[in-house]
């Protein structure tokens, strides 16, 4: 069971829930497909998200194929400038979210983002990877509820690898899931 949402998370609250539905890929390099997605908010009644994406090729006949990648981390408000007992730099854009993603293909997102409403916009702040990481330099996502009655949760996540710029990598819509 749940507790309950920790107020830093009251403008993130759209978010909580599992969500599913499908979408595209493709990137230069890569052959486009569709895809099959499952995106898990959810919170232990601390100032943070637990995240979770997992995603499946789509056959043919609309089922559930292969396995292709998962993600997870947190997503947490940032303390204002105020809190931390600073003032923002005259001209500076407020930040209100900070996002640590954790990929298994060997590298990690840090992405600074903000809230307007029922959307979130995010771009990378670093990328570490390991080694053998895959050679991703830079990511911008944006997630948002859209729909007559703001229903469906759509994303777009934006991808600068392999020594390609910026450029569209997946996007999806996905519904709320029973639970």
């Amino acid at each position: 069971m749940q507790s309950e949402v920790h107020p830093d998370l009251e403008k993130l609250s759209f978010l909580i829930g599992r969500w599913e539905g499908v979408g595209v890929a493709g990137y230069p390099g890569m052959d486009e497909f569709q895809f099959g997605q499952e995106i898990e908010f959810t919170h232990d009644g601390e100032p943070y998200l637990n995240y979770r994406s997992r995603v499946w090729r789509i056959k043919e006949d609309g089922s559930l194929g292969d396995f292709v990648t998962s993600e997870s981390g947190f997503w947490r408000i940032r303390p204002s400038d105020a809190e931390q007992g600073g003032e923002p730099s005259p001209g500076t854009p407020a930040i209100h979210l900070e996002v640590l993603i954790s990929h298994p293909e060997g590298y990690t997102e840090v992405y600074l983002g903000n809230i307007f409403a029922n959307r979130v916009e995010m771009s990378t702040d670093a990328v570490l990877r390991t080694e053998t990481g895959k050679h991703v330099t830079a990511g911008h996502r944006l997630y948002g509820l859209f729909g007559d009655n703001r229903e469906t949760l759509g994303y777009a996540w934006d991808v600068a690898a392999s020594g390609h710029d910026l450029r569209s990598y997946m996007s999806a819509q996905l519904k709320q899931a029973a639970t």
